[in-house]
């Protein structure tokens, strides 16, 4: 274990946050170039400070902590309580939350137990994937493989968005920053899996190839698919975490969270000794986010413990045949 690219993954996601919250929802080319930290946005915040994708993300963190595993119920009371009282906000309350995430915990508060019989939805929010680094990092720490990263992915994905397309693309992406942060020759390994892994057409037609694309071609919205190819495409037409994020956050549009998703992969990669000291020293609540990820690297034995979704293993619908077969599926090496 590499505990330097481990928070660098963490650290690395909220530093990408911060970089791009003051150019949100702007057209790229239509404002002043992001070099580093400055205050505004559509929150007027502070500069150095993050939105909800670290919010999520430290929420998601406190509960692997706590729990010592992964605890579906546990981590949707701290989203809940975020939403509701501004728990781990960079403000004090809740400024910002997508709308998947939202109608999520709404429906949490009504009933916390999703039926196997609940419709997925079409929408695919990058929600998903811009609070993924504490699972794999947890993951990491405990040795699990890349197949069962990937699937602890999608299953983070599903508690705000019960979408085909967002589980696969949050569970590829897990599989990245595993790569990142623990291969050698990273790069090369992560372009070779987006060639082979994907059973889903579109996120294969679209992240194939990324590197060799234009910045013309890069679409810098709100959706997963389209979040992932530009953080992607930052991170492997550059050398440097630094290059790599100001590269994403200066795509505009949801530029708070393409930096973000870009920081988990660049930081996870370069780790934390290559993020610039200047970014770090200026970072809203550096010592705790960097204590979190220590804390997060200490729990050594990250296990599922229980899921709301009938669908899973210790959830409402678990049985020992579905146990079985994910306990042999972490076994493969």
């Amino acid at each position: 274990m590499n505990r330097d690219k481990l928070q660098g993954m963490l650290v690395g996601l909220a530093i990408g946050d911060a970089l791009g919250m003051p150019v949100e929802f702007k057209t790229r080319g239509r404002f002043e170039e992001v070099t580093s930290y400055r205050e505004g946005g559509p929150f007027n915040l502070p500069a150095g400070y993050w939105t909800d994708d670290t919010s999520m993300a430290l929420c998601l963190a406190d509960s692997i902590i706590e729990k010592g595993g992964y605890d579906s119920f546990d981590i949707m009371d701290k989203y809940t309580a975020w939403i509701s009282k501004g728990y781990r906000s960079s403000t004090g309350k809740c400024f910002d939350v997508g709308n998947q995430v939202s109608k999520a915990i709404s429906r949490y508060a009504q009933n916390p137990i999703v039926s196997s019989n609940e419709e997925y939805v079409k929408a695919a929010g990058n929600g998903c994937v811009m609070r993924l680094a504490p699972v794999v990092i947890a993951a990491i720490v405990s040795n699990k493989n890349i197949y069962s990263i990937e699937r602890y992915g999608m299953i983070s994905a599903r508690e705000t968005h019960l979408s085909h397309v967002a589980e696969q693309a949050t569970g590829l992406f897990a599989s990245f920053l595993y790569i990142a942060a623990t291969e050698v020759d990273a790069k090369e390994k992560i372009k070779s899996l987006i060639d082979n892994a994907p059973d889903n057409e579109e996120i294969r037609g679209a992240w194939k190839n990324v590197s060799e694309k234009s910045i013309e071609s890069i679409k810098p919205t709100g959706y997963v698919v389209d979040t992932v190819e530009a953080a992607l495409w930052a991170f492997l037409t550059t050398e440097s975490f630094k290059d790599a994020v100001l590269k994403a956050v200066n795509l505009g549009g949801d530029s708070d969270t393409i930096g973000a998703v870009c920081g988990q992969i660049a930081g996870a990669y370069y780790g934390l000794s290559g993020i610039p000291k200047e970014w770090i020293d200026a970072l809203f609540q550096y010592d705790e986010l960097l204590d979190l990820a220590n804390k997060i690297s200490e729990v050594k034995n990250f296990s599922f413990i229980r899921s709301r979704f009938e669908i899973d293993e210790k959830g409402p619908g678990y049985s020992d045949a579905r146990a079985e077969e994910f306990e042999k599926m972490e076994s493969i090496v």
